[in-house]
């Protein structure tokens, strides 16, 4: 028979756990109304972590962290520059040929359809059934989504004007990112302030350990991620992969997303092997074979040996949780969602791990 206490402890966890459930049912209501002064935040928040380690690096010896902001700023700006002068530009060349390079090849790619499915049909007349490898193929294409590339371009431009100029949001971004570079620590103090004075000990370390485990995520999967692309992209050059720039760019954005990502992002690659080989030896099934597995042996290193010792454990969380809060990332703001819902993700990981620290032992950890 269970004791008065224990029904008592369950029936206060369960109204606590009801309790959050509707608080984040109203947060999401509510974020609707300010989604965009979310996004601003929230694109400030990751620029800030991705940046903060030059920051800081230049603060120590300037001494001045408002300049060591400033010069940061006019590389990025330098980079910025750069990409639109001369990455950008070649990206939707690549775009553009590859559009019509597929229309172009799309007869040969049905002819080959067709022939592959020959022996099908001739099982099924044996077996006294009309179906027709041409019926089918016509099927399946009549059912492809038409690529437009003016209308993809004017989508993406009318998603990223729907509520706001570029310019009004790349003020606020920089504004944004500038204050919390500047004074990131002084705002948890005030917030820390917020509460009792019995839990600030508690409270101080737990934001230390969520500013570890951001700081540990942006630097390993924003950092890795980019150098891996970088390193794909000689990959794809030195073995002669048809739009390497544009395949090498989608690798670098998906490997961001830790489990799913990768594969994800190197598909793509196959996918141009597949329809225009390479350099590699061999047939093109035995050239996606060497190329696959490269990427594997690549992967594994970054994985492995070069992110261990470089961040330690990111994210601290099973790959069945970090997909499902991939999913709710995108369910609530499609990519920017996805990118966000995993730095969300160790936060809230930190504060499930911090929650039976009372203000009398609690002490940070020492890993992310």
């Amino acid at each position: 028979m269970t004791d008065p206490e224990t029904l008592l402890i369950l029936q206060r966890r369960l109204t606590v756990a009801i309790l959050v459930m509707l608080f984040f049912f109203l947060l999401f209501q509510v974020g609707g109304y300010f989604a965009d002064v979310l996004r601003i935040f929230g694109i400030s928040l990751l620029t800030s972590y991705m940046v903060i380690n030059a920051v800081d690096f230049l603060d120590r010896h300037l001494k001045n962290r408002a300049l060591a902001i400033l010069l940061v700023y006019v590389v990025l700006l330098g980079v910025v520059i750069v990409g639109a002068i001369f990455v950008i530009p070649a990206m939707v060349y690549q775009v553009s040929q590859l559009i019509a390079t597929t229309v172009n090849t799309l007869p040969e790619l049905l002819h080959r359809m067709t022939e592959a499915l020959v022996p099908l049909e001739a099982r099924f007349r044996a077996s006294q059934i009309d179906i027709k490898a041409m019926d089918i193929v016509t099927n399946v294409v009549t059912r492809l989504p038409q690529p437009d590339p003016g209308a993809i371009v004017a989508r993406v431009t009318d998603v990223a004007m729907s509520t706001m100029t570029w310019v009004l949001y790349s003020i606020s971004i920089f504004v944004v990112t500038f204050y919390i570079l500047l004074d990131g620590h002084r705002m948890k103090e005030a917030i820390i302030r917020l509460f009792p004075g019995k839990h600030h000990q508690a409270l101080s370390a737990m934001a230390l350990d969520m500013d570890r485990s951001l700081q540990a995520f942006f630097k390993g999967q924003i950092v890795l991620g980019l150098l891996f692309g970088l390193v794909m992209l000689g990959v794809y050059v030195a073995l002669g992969v048809q739009y390497a720039l544009l395949l090498s760019v989608f690798l670098a954005v998906l490997e961001v997303l830790p489990v799913v990502g990768p594969p994800i992002g190197f598909a793509p690659a196959a996918v141009a092997v597949a329809v225009h080989g390479s350099i590699l030896p061999g047939a093109r099934l035995a050239q996606i074979l060497i190329l696959t597995l490269i990427f594997v042996l690549l992967q594994q290193v970054k994985d492995n040996i070069v992110a261990p010792r470089y961040i330690g454990n990111v994210i601290g969380l099973h790959p069945v949780m970090i997909f499902l809060a991939i999913m709710i990332g995108a369910r609530v703001d499609g990519m920017l969602g996805i990118i966000l819902s995993l730095p969300a993700a160790c936060v809230l990981n930190v504060v499930a791990n911090h929650l039976p620290l009372t203000a009398g032992n609690a002490e940070p950890s020492g890993d992310p």
